[in-house]
């Protein structure tokens, strides 16, 4: 009878354990996609047709296409001479500098999110 008794309360164990797992749902693991589109706040240095955006903590090398030649003309305002430093924030993508010449890295400017330098109103003589 002790045997019958233990046979049954195992299987009764095993049977009352088994369905315990499909009662909870798997957590999800979120992954997070890093933007590489970040926001860039530096001096904004251009001699000819070239510049550089240099930060607090880097320093890179300007892709001159169209959204840098336009950040270019507008500083015209913002510029004492013709080589100027100019306070600048700017959305960006940083990629390593495929050229030998110049910066290990390079930032190409998507927007200019704001400049943050006063207009300079020029007196004519």
């Amino acid at each position: 009878m002790k045997k019958f008794l233990l046979l049954t309360s195992l299987v009764l164990f095993a049977v009352a354990c088994d369905n315990e797992t499909e009662g909870q749902p798997e957590k999800e693991i979120a992954e997070k996609v890093v933007d590489s589109v970040q926001v860039y706040q530096g001096n904004f240095i251009s001699v000819g047709k070239s510049a550089v955006l240099k930060g607090d903590t880097f320093v890179y090398q300007v892709k001159m296409d169209s959204v840098a030649f336009q950040l270019t003309d507008s500083l015209s305002a913002f510029k004492k001479d013709e080589n100027s430093i100019v306070p600048i924030k700017v959305k960006g993508q940083v990629k390593k500098n495929i050229q030998a010449t110049g910066y290990s890295q390079l930032i190409e400017i998507t927007e200019v999110v704001d400049i943050m330098a006063k207009p300079i109103i020029k007196m004519n003589e």
